[in-house]
Order: structure tokens, then C-alpha cells, then sequence
């Protein structure tokens, strides 16, 4: 029995070891990580374009029917019809285009430890985004990324049209767009 922490404690030592050369191991390359951080990169680049292009296609749909009719005194009936039909479809691009990229990102970064998708030297450097998303693995990293350049890009549609949030009020969609807005 005198023994018994003596044996506990070299045991625990061992695996130790053990777990340290098996993490030594798998610890992905260079190569590995900025693979993976060009597919983030790029994904997310990717994504935030159709996003806004869509989005802006969208407001801007609506402003011309809306104008035609301030300035012009065309009846924006059947042009707020088409407009509404075209941004009808928008969310549901933009979610397909959201699933497809982080999927693609998760599958690129899925050899990376955490460790190394959070570590600034040696690693990718998103510590603080980690931290900032309460995020516990990379799948809720790569959420948390998508979900905050959604909302940049739809705030800074806001921006670009402002009249952006009554025109997908318009349309039936601001719901789907949260962020569009100061």
C-alpha cells in the first residue's frame, strides 16, 4: 500500500508521455495549417461575396420599384411583385452558400488541434476569436466566424444602401437579415 502513490504517480508520468508523443505525432504541418487557413480565408471571402451581392441585388430591386413610382408615378405593384420574388429566394442562397463553405473549411481543418487553430505562434492565431465566440471546438469557431462576416456584410449593405432594411422589410425578408442597420 506504500507503495500505491508511488505507482499512481509513475503511471500518471508514463501516459503522460505517452499522450505527449502521440500529440507530437499528429501535429500538423506547416503545409497542413496554411492549408487551412487559405480555405477559411477563402471560403469566407467566397461567402461574404454572394452574400452581399445577393443582399444588394435584393435592396436594390426594391428602391427602383420604389423610385419608379416617387419620381416617375409608376404603380410598383407588379415591379415589387418581381422584386419580392427574386428576394424571396435570397436567404435560402445565402444559407446553402454558409453551409457549403464552412463545410468546406471544416473538412480542410479537421487534422488541426485546437491548439493550433488558437496558438498565434505556431498556429492560426484565432485566440481571441475563440475566446470572444465561446467557441469549444472548430466547428463552433468556423460558426462564429460565418455568422460575425454575415453580419458585417449586412451592416455594411446598410451602409452602401440606406435604405436597405425598408427594402427587405418590403420584400418579406429583413427577418433574415438581422443586422442590416446603424
Amino acid at each position: 500500500m506504500r507503495n500505491m502513490p508511488r505507482m499512481l504517480i509513475t503511471a500518471a508520468c508514463g501516459l503522460a508521455v505517452v499522450f505527449s508523443l502521440q500529440t507530437q505525432a499528429h501535429a500538423a504541418t506547416s503545409t497542413q495549417i496554411l492549408a487551412c487557413q487559405k480555405a477559411f480565408e477563402s471560403a469566407v471571402r467566397g461567402f461574404s461575396a454572394l452574400a452581399s451581392t445577393q443582399l444588394l441585388n435584393c435592396t436594390e430591386r426594391v428602391v427602383e420599384c420604389k423610385l419608379a413610382q416617387a419620381i416617375d408615378g409608376i404603380d410598383p405593384t407588379s415591379c415589387l411583385a418581381t422584386a419580392s420574388s427574386y428576394c424571396a429566394n435570397v436567404p435560402t442562397k445565402v444559407a446553402n452558400s454558409r453551409a457549403s463553405k464552412e463545410s468546406r473549411v471544416n473538412t480542410k481543418c479537421v487534422l488541426l488541434s485546437l491548439a493550433e487553430v488558437e496558438d498565434f505562434v505556431g498556429g492560426l492565431g484565432f485566440f481571441n476569436v475563440f475566446n470572444g465566440c465561446s467557441a469549444g471546438n472548430l466547428s463552433d469557431l468556423v460558426t462564429c466566424v460565418f455568422s460575425d462576416s454575415k453580419c458585417a456584410l449586412e451592416h455594411e449593405a446598410f451602409i452602401i444602401d440606406p435604405r436597405a432594411q425598408d427594402s427587405l422589410t418590403t420584400a418579406g425578408v429583413a427577418g433574415s437579415f438581422p443586422c442590416v442597420g446603424p
